[in-house]
């Protein structure tokens, strides 16, 4: 007999969360100022993609936009191409997670096969990306499960498996989620994501685990006990670490530069241009995808997905006490704490130079400019507000399977 699944929390008002989120977000130009001293897809996706982009803008108008964002268009039209997926072509709604029977039944709470962690870039996920990786060796490197699931649950040498570049996570990054959602959905090839498999996997004691940006949904799909986890970290700390890693230091090769920043070599926006020139800075539609207008819709969507409970989900400002709480799942019980000192090194800022430091602590110490960006991000400050209030009680809950 499967586990009995609650009713989720009850959904709080996002307007009500939107007019809160400026007094409970707890950043400021002066915290933030003092903080610089703690150191340093498949051919239908695309074409809906560029479907997406001309509904936006005009051919014309959309090729200058191409031109002057850079890197930024591709991330967004993936962006909307995803939630036009999750949505079967609504762009005017938001994903929320559905009630769906699964095949293999949740047979102990607090256990699920799929632990699908979601990953919103600049909130500590390279670390807890190590934290999943020992936990998978842990849980899943039993001499009896090898015997009867064979030495890796997914093969890297496999050809549907290859490209995973989180392996042996399974890829949910913006290059492969789309690959990874059709053999779930299909349970293809059966050896390794059909219903008997699964089934094998839950009942010896295996695990599953992912990482990306690109998972929200993908329980859905998956025919046996799936959850989500998740990192959410004040939004205008995440925005600043991403401005000084993304802009100021150019990470990733330059990803998001545009060509004309190349040609100069660097990237001189201030804080309110970064926020633009990024289309927004939306993560939310890691929680809750789709393309409408009405983003206070996705205010409450995003909420109710974390309000779910088969979501669990993590702060960056209070770590420590996540991965303690982390260890409560039966899964996760064996994580090593040592770890826990391993955090500042894989969550520091990147270096600035002498320049793109004074760059930054001007733009940080303008409290116009820094007000405007709070303005610019309530949407996501009303959703982390909401988190905050809801991170103790979330925890003494049971993990149901979605």
């Amino acid at each position: 007999m499967g586990v009995e699944r609650g009713d989720a929390e009850p959904l709080l008002r996002a307007s009500r969360d939107v007019e809160r989120a400026s007094d409970d977000a707890e950043t400021t130009a002066a915290k933030l100022a003092v903080d610089r001293t703690r150191g340093a897809a498949s051919a239908r996706l695309v074409v809906g993609a560029c479907a997406v982009a001309a509904c936006l803008v005009g051919a014309s108008a959309r090729a200058d936009w191409a031109h002057r964002r850079g890197g930024a268009l591709a991330e967004r039209e993936e962006v909307e191409a995803f939630g036009r997926e999750l949505n079967v072509g609504d762009l005017s709604k938001y994903y929320e997670i559905p009630r769906k029977a699964k095949s293999v039944k949740q047979t102990h709470a607090n256990r699920v096969l799929f632990y699908n962690f979601l990953h919103v870039p600049k909130t500590g996920g390279t670390f807890f990306h190590s934290v999943l990786r020992q936990v998978e060796r842990r849980v899943n490197r039993k001499p009896k499960q090898e015997a009867f699931l064979g030495e890796e649950l997914f093969p890297h040498d496999h050809e549907s498996i290859a490209q995973w570049i989180t392996w042996p996570l399974v890829d949910t990054t913006r290059e492969n989620y789309a690959a990874t959602r059709r053999h779930f959905a299909t349970g293809e090839p059966a050896e390794y994501f059909g219903v008997d498999r699964l089934r094998k996997m839950y009942e010896s004691g295996a695990r599953i685990f992912s990482k990306g940006s690109y998972g929200m949904g993908l329980c859905e799909v998956v025919d046996a006990p799936c959850a989500y986890i998740t990192i959410l970290r004040d939004p205008v700390e995440r925005f600043l670490s991403h401005y000084k890693y993304s802009c100021l230091a150019g990470a990733e090769n330059r990803r998001l530069w545009n060509k004309a920043m190349k040609d100069k070599g660097e990237c001189a926006m201030n804080l309110v241009e970064w926020h633009d020139y990024l289309g927004g800075d939306n993560w939310l539609h890691v929680l809750a995808p789709g393309g409408g207008e009405n983003k206070d819709a996705q205010v409450a969507a995003a909420i109710a997905n974390l309000d779910d409970p088969c979501f669990k989900f993590l702060l960056t400002e209070k770590l420590d006490d996540g991965l303690e709480k982390l260890t409560t799942l039966p899964d996760f019980a064996r994580l090593n704490a040592t770890l826990l000192a391993n955090f500042a090194q894989h969550n520091e800022a990147p270096e600035l130079d002498a320049h793109q430091q004074r760059l930054y602590d001007r733009h940080v110490a303008n409290e116009d400019m820094m007000a405007h960006l709070r303005r610019n991000l309530r949407k996501s400050l009303a959703v982390y507000a909401h988190a905050k209030r809801t991170y103790e009680r979330k925890w003494r809950q049971r993990l149901l399977s979605c």
